[in-house]
């Protein structure tokens, strides 16, 4: 019976530590040019577009960078703040995958020191500790 409680103690641990630690994403800083903050938010999807890592994602979609500022200039004043919103709400840096890599090597670490002392019996080729 105490051998189960620990083993349930371990798991709910890992997991929390896992819960924990997926919503978090690192940020990025990074200096905002001043037209961007002044200028109205066609210039400011103007200004991304003119980026050479978002116009290199675009050719890789097929997108030529011209027809992507003439559609810009195309939006309506509305449209445009929605889509300088949306961009600001999104994520400043990665995919979180180095995080999840990082949670599931930990949890990996924490399980496999709790089977070396003994405490669950989750990886069979480790040899426990005689308690």
């Amino acid at each position: 019976m105490r051998r189960s409680a620990r083993e349930l103690t371990s798991l709910v641990v890992a997991f929390a530590v896992l819960c924990l630690s997926l919503p978090t994403s690192p940020a990025v800083a990074g200096w905002v040019p001043t037209r961007a903050t002044v200028e109205g938010p066609h210039a400011r999807l103007v200004s991304v577009l003119e980026r050479e890592e978002v116009a290199q994602a675009l050719e890789a979609l097929g997108v030529d960078r011209a027809e992507a500022v003439r559609r810009v200039a195309g939006l309506t004043d509305a449209e445009a703040r929605r889509a300088v919103d949306e961009w600001d709400r999104l994520p400043a840096a990665g995919n979180g995958v180095g995080v999840v890599i990082g949670a599931v090597l930990f949890i990996f670490i924490v399980l496999l020191i709790t089977d070396i002392l003994g405490f669950t019996n989750v990886f069979p080729f480790v040899k426990k500790t005689v308690r």
